[in-house]
């Protein structure tokens, strides 16, 4: 008789080492072999299969030896046929006597389903199913008794134990694995050297690479689901790319889309619903395998593919693509690096006259006052319960910038644009750059830090014009006199404007970005219609690309009197 098609009967003691299983967890929901089914563990699936499909994987793979690779061989076979050919799920009696040749045929070594959960645990699988077949004995070869009543409610006891001592040692893997991340936040290492970093270029060969072959921790600190949640929590970012997306459905219709660091998929999502033929989602983070369970659970995995690695290195399932959408943007735009990526897409994937999404991003600087930020953060070390600790104040010629929610009513200045990017020119050596500042004190204060941010715009077409240079350096509010009654200035949200975007400043709704605080050495006296002269620098971390080296040299000019000095003062960015 063949193998598959034994009495459910014969096999009942399968179930009790299914439960046995400490391998039946898996990270993303398991697709059924036959049909779309999704298990979140391999017992149900196997379960499933045998009540639904007629067939016993478990059992097939004991009764004819097979070893892993001629089972990996029969799952994909299995997947294949399901997905070529109509009505073979509804089969029943699907059996294998051994002889087949696609045991020994290494075409069915590839997956059918990428990453398929699956595969992944036939190595637990040929563990935990080691045993020969056929009913139990006892030591002396002789037929083991059926278990008693009192035999079987311990042996459930002791499965409910060793299934509780297992979830106990998740949890804590878990949690150890939340503190190493939170360990490595503190110690502001989470990012990894840019494989292209550059570097002094050899006489006989190309740049030297910064990478020193070490985990890959800035994608690893992306798999985690609780920095997606706070993500797409962001309204403010979530809602400005859904509402671009969804409200220009005619450009997405029937168009080809990449997303470029996918994470949980949510914009691939938009973009299917919207009406894109195809949308491929890139990921390096281990996310992917959750994008790829929402993607299926939403029914939109016949248009959206999902390919795991770095953009600048994966081979796309198609030459190029109209549209590309990412949401790259990290602290002062450009902390994180990650705009380089999506501009070696665009040079690589966008097809003439393509979109990217957003099309333009614009980065700012204003001046604020705030007495209880400088009395809590910066100088808290001055007066902790009486005493001085002046020892524990941080010290060195470059200070950690700050990344906290300013106050709309701490601004005391204008804002200046230090840089306007075009994400359809821009190049990856332009992300580097210098500008000259004007700020303009709006109320007799006292100056004690600069503050930048960032806004974003998404145009119809790359070729639509922004807001010219004047435009963009008017106020963030109606009012220069009465801001705190004016509404903010949106420059998208004018009713001739071509774009649509979002703010992340202190004069909008705030975001995860907030803003990013420069603390000055020494506060400016400074009276309204006074004001701060400068240069803003700014350059890729030189031991860490990811990270910015910031330099701002300034001045007080005064309404009345000579301009103070010029003081010039350094900061990193790398939280």
């Amino acid at each position: 008789m063949p193998a598959s098609s034994c009495s459910e009967s014969a096999w009942d003691s399968q179930d009790d080492r299914w439960d046995d299983w400490e391998g039946d967890e898996v990270d993303a929901p398991t697709q059924c072999l036959f049909c779309q089914e999704l298990f979140a563990q391999l017992p149900d699936l196997f379960q499933h299969v045998r009540a639904a499909h007629d067939f016993d994987l478990v059992r097939t793979r004991a009764d004819l030896g097979l070893d892993f690779y001629q089972t990996m061989r029969v799952v994909n076979y299995i997947r294949g046929r399901a997905r070529d050919s109509p009505g073979f799920e509804k089969a029943s009696g699907f059996s294998i006597d051994g002889s087949e040749p696609f045991l020994s045929d290494d075409a069915f070594l590839k997956p059918v389903i990428p990453e398929d959960g699956l595969l992944f645990a036939l190595d637990d699988l040929d563990l935990a199913d080691s045993e020969p077949a056929g009913p139990p004995t006892a030591a002396d070869g002789a037929p083991a008794s059926t278990p008693g009543p009192q035999e079987r409610e311990l042996l459930a006891r002791i499965r409910s134990l060793e299934e509780q001592l297992a979830q106990r040692e998740r949890e804590i893997g878990a949690m150890a694995a939340q503190f190493e991340e939170y360990r490595q936040m503190v110690r502001r290492q989470f990012y990894d050297d840019i494989d292209a970093a550059p570097g002094p270029a050899a006489e006989d060969g190309p740049a030297a690479s910064s990478n020193s072959g070490g985990p890959d921790e800035y994608f690893t600190s992306y798999a985690d689901s609780g920095i997606h949640m706070t993500m797409l929590q962001d309204s403010v970012r979530t809602d400005g790319y859904r509402d671009f997306i969804m409200l220009n459905g005619d450009i997405f219709k029937g168009k080809v889309v990449l997303d470029v660091g996918c994470g949980t998929g949510i914009l691939s999502m938009f973009a299917a619903r919207a009406g894109a033929a195809k949308v491929i989602a890139v990921d390096n983070s281990d996310i992917i395998h959750h994008a790829r369970a929402n993607v299926i659970e939403n029914k939109l995995d016949g248009v959206i593919t999902l390919v795991k690695g770095k953009i600048e290195e994966v081979e796309l399932p198609v030459d190029s693509v109209d549209i590309i959408i990412s949401e790259w943007m990290g602290y002062f735009l450009l902390f994180e690096a990650m705009l380089d990526s999506v501009l070696a897409a665009r040079d690589r994937y966008l097809a003439p006259g393509g979109l990217l999404a957003p099309s333009a991003s614009y980065v700012y600087l204003t001046a604020i006052t705030d007495d209880g930020y400088m009395a809590n953060v910066v100088n808290y070390w001055d007066d902790v319960y009486g005493f001085k600790m002046s020892t524990m104040k941080p010290s060195g010629a470059v200070n950690e910038a700050d990344v906290a929610v300013v106050a709309a009513d701490s601004v005391v200045a204008s804002r200046a644009l230090l840089t306007e990017i075009d994400h359809g020119s821009t190049t990856s050596a332009a992300l580097d750059f210098s500008s000259e500042f004007v700020l303009c004190i709006t109320r007799d204060a006292e100056v004690h830090a600069l503050v930048g941010y960032f806004d974003v715009a998404f145009a119809r077409s790359q070729s639509t014009a922004g807001p010219s240079r004047d435009d963009l350096c008017l106020p963030a509010y109606e009012g220069d006199d009465s801001r705190n009654e004016a509404a903010p200035r949106a420059l998208w949200k004018e009713p001739a404007a071509p774009m649509g975007g979002f703010t992340t400043g202190p004069h909008g709704k705030p975001t995860h970005w907030k803003q990013t605080i420069f603390v000055l050495r020494s506060p400016i006296c400074a009276k309204k219609g006074d004001e701060v002269r400068g240069r803003f620098v700014c350059k890729k971390g030189t031991a860490n690309p990811r990270e910015l080296d910031l330099e701002i040299t300034y001045a007080h000019v005064p309404v009345a009197g000579a301009a103070s000095d010029a003081i010039c003062e350094k900061f990193k960015l790398g939280v």
